[in-house]
């Protein structure tokens, strides 16, 4: 539009000139050579109008003259570089179909058009990692770290070499370099995390915990059960090292910071016990237990209450569990501490709602153990037990990965290495849910291959078996 008002204006320029030319004529005299050359100012005008533009157009010719082969050879390096983007996309495609031959042909190609290492190097590691020449990938990650503009990219390609390796100090070493580079990236602090926590090195991890928690490149739950970790595994250490006093500072921190976290809940109330204040050691174990029954804090508690008697450690128990009473935990507990005691009135009231709530192995290895205490009745203790297979197994430490079951809480699975994967529960394929009655002593009656079992009451005679 302004190029278009540009001419307009020009050329009404030249209708006012030539009108005016034409309203005021006059004679423009030259001599030249000895001669006089005399004409109309219009006409002289005219000439010198045509003599510029000649001349502009000879300009002209004469700068494309000079600067036509730099832009033939733009022109052909224009063609290069679209013919290596297109080697360069097409090599892509080509390592994610899985296409050896296609992607190491692609990356050759490309790094004869084009002149940037970057994207050939990362092509080239690709092409070199999918045919399984795992030392030329390696060059070229190497390569690209070693270059300012692809270092982090580079770093990246080692990083995972190194892991794939099982080289954890030369993984831990990488990530720390990629981190300095770009912190800001959320991988590499997790990354970084991992290696750290992997090696023991719990400062350092919690450092970058930190850091990461301040960059806000963690959510708030994932980051509080993370620092939770971290500290309940300093507190181990501290620990371990006879340092109880940093140790009990750890892990109550640990326990604020992630309050259904039993195994932290645990240390805590077993320290505080062992140094002497009992009265703040069942408080924090009995708000634990609220919280997230579990085994670990039952031991602790009985730790905290060490007796030879069993009518008080049943006492205890039944302190422990006193706001609890229906979860199945608490029940559990109790059947086991009134077996112990001889209670077993109450233990058979315990693991009849039990069979009802959450029947499991353990419960039916209860009854067995409740039979053959009571009763003496070794041929009832024995089917129970029978029976236990049938019922879904114990809870227990569970890697949420690889499946491993363990007996103890984790930081990392002993089998495939992953962090904070154990979780308690039963493991998967536990025996089918049989259905119970009122408690006492057991029939059977199998049909088939399916088994059904009754706990009746004390004073009802067991139904023969059907066969």
């Amino acid at each position: 539009m302004p190029r278009a008002v540009l001419i307009f204006l020009g050329l009404a320029a030249l209708g006012v000139a030539g009108a005016w030319l034409t309203d005021h004529p006059g004679v423009v005299s030259m001599q030249w050579g000895g001669r006089q050359i005399e004409t109309s100012t219009a006409f002289a005008a005219t000439a010198l109008l045509l003599l510029l533009t000649l001349a502009a157009a000879l300009y002209r010719f004469w700068r494309w003259l000079v600067s036509s082969p730099l832009a033939l050879s733009n022109l052909r390096a224009e063609g290069r570089r679209r013919k290596g983007y297109q080697a360069l996309s097409s090599g892509l495609v080509a390592v994610a179909a899985g296409d050896v031959g296609q992607a190491k042909k692609l990356a050759r190609r490309t790094a004869q058009l084009l002149d940037e290492p970057s994207l050939t190097l990362l092509l080239s590691a690709q092409a070199a990692q999918l045919d399984g020449d795992e030392a030329a990938a390696k060059m070229h990650f190497q390569a690209m770290a070693d270059r300012p503009d692809t270092e982090f990219l580079g770093l990246r390609g080692l990083l995972v070499q190194a892991r794939r390796d099982g080289d954890r100090a030369g993984a831990l070493a990488l990530a720390r370099r990629a981190h300095a580079l770009r912190p800001d990236t959320p991988w590499v602090g997790q990354e970084l995390f991992a290696l750290e926590a992997a090696s023991g090195d719990w400062a350092a991890a919690e450092k970058t915990l930190t850091q990461s928690v301040k960059r806000k490149l963690l959510s708030g739950d994932q980051a509080a059960r993370r620092q939770a970790i971290v500290l309940f595994e300093q507190a181990r250490d501290a620990n371990d090292r006879g340092e109880s006093k940093q140790a009990l500072e750890l892990a109550r921190k640990a326990h604020a910071q992630l309050p259904g976290f039993p195994p932290a809940s645990a240390l805590a109330g077993r320290l505080m016990g062992s140094g002497g204040d009992d009265r703040k050691a069942r408080r924090l174990l009995q708000t634990a237990w609220r919280t997230a029954p579990h085994p670990d804090i039952l031991a602790a508690w009985l730790d905290i209450h060490p007796t030879d008697e069993p009518e008080a450690r049943l006492e205890a128990v039944q302190k422990l569990v006193a706001e609890t009473q229906e979860h199945p935990e608490s029940r559990m507990a109790v059947a086991a501490a009134a077996l112990q005691a001889g209670e077993y009135d109450q233990a058979r009231v315990r693991l009849k709602a039990l069979m009802e709530q959450a029947p499991t192995a353990k419960v039916a290895r209860l009854i067995a153990d409740l039979e053959e205490a009571e009763r003496g009745d070794g041929a009832q203790a024995r089917q129970w037990l029978r029976q236990a297979a049938a019922l879904p197994a114990d809870a227990i430490w569970v890697c949420t990965d690889c499946g491993r079951q363990n007996g103890d809480w984790a930081a990392h699975c002993p089998d495939c290495g992953n962090f904070d994967r154990f979780t308690w529960r039963a493991p998967s394929g536990a025996g089918a849910v049989l259905p119970y009655a009122a408690g006492g002593e057991v029939s059977e009656a199998v049909e088939e291959d399916a088994v059904e079992v009754e706990i009746l009451p004390p004073d009802v005679e067991p139904a023969p078996a059907r066969t």
